[in-house]
């Protein structure tokens, strides 16, 4: 597939820029949303194409503003249409008997940040089905964390588990399961897919780790040098894994 889009040439927002006016979740998450951006912006193929993101976020309207796309969306919230782009329902939980919903197209792109861990079902079986969305050659931009990045390995050497208790909602129960980057290459080349790239990077600001809904607790100066730390770690030991796969014809 050329790499390349129709939206490429726009000029990418910094991380400054995509986090103002949210001194919290955005604020910490702007990093790696900038990161997707120059991913789709590479790889999106020129001409007018259909992109999905899979967990709605604010990385959708990001893309959409950034580079001029109509951004479908799949989750758990009702089917609706918002501006032209259209959400769909559906757990992911159920891929290994979900079929496509009613109406949506094959897609050029498919944008998986930050949502594999969320869920408890293989991802042999999430993973075909996301295959199934996507057109011959179409590209995935596969984002979660590594499990053994440098903070989890600590945790566990000081004796403490480095994962949270599964929350009792049902709606937002946090990370089941955590993957290496050796475990998502299999998966990848289990259930059809190329490998086109692979990053690992700290793409986060810790600055604004310390956040929820109503509180932020910035932390300036050890923020800045955790980033520096974490930015500086070998590969291996850093927090985020990026997969941008495409889908083999096999």
């Amino acid at each position: 597939m050329p790499e390349g889009s129709a939206g490429a040439d726009r000029p990418l927002p910094s991380a400054r820029e995509i986090r103002a006016g949210d001194r919290g979740y955005l604020a910490y998450h702007a990093p790696r949303y900038r990161h997707v951006l120059e991913l789709v912006a590479r790889f999106l193929p020129p001409g007018t194409a259909r992109v999905l993101e899979i967990g709605p976020s604010p990385l959708g309207p990001l893309l959409s503003a950034t580079l001029g796309l109509v951004v479908d969306t799949l989750g758990l919230e009702p089917n609706a249409e918002r501006a032209g782009a259209r959400h769909y329902h559906l757990d992911l939980n159920d891929a290994p008997s979900a079929t496509r919903p009613g109406g949506m197209p094959a897609y050029d792109l498919v944008v998986f940040a930050e949502v594999i861990e969320h869920l408890h079902t293989s991802p042999l079986h999430v993973l075909r089905f996301v295959r199934s969305l996507l057109v011959e050659q179409g590209i995935l931009v596969l984002q979660t964390p590594n499990a053994a990045s440098l903070p989890k390995r600590l945790k566990l050497l000081a004796g403490r588990n480095p994962y949270e208790r599964i929350r009792p909602d049902a709606g937002n129960p946090g990370h089941f399961r955590e993957y290496t980057l050796a475990e998502l290459l299999a998966y990848s080349g289990e259930t059809g897919f190329e490998v086109l790239e692979v990053g690992r990077r700290f793409y986060f600001d810790a600055r604004f780790a310390h956040h929820d809904v109503s509180d932020l607790r910035e932390q300036p100066v050890v923020g800045a040098i955790k980033n520096a730390v974490y930015r500086s770690l070998p590969a291996f030991l850093r927090e985020g894994i990026t997969l941008v796969l495409r889908r083999s014809t096999r």
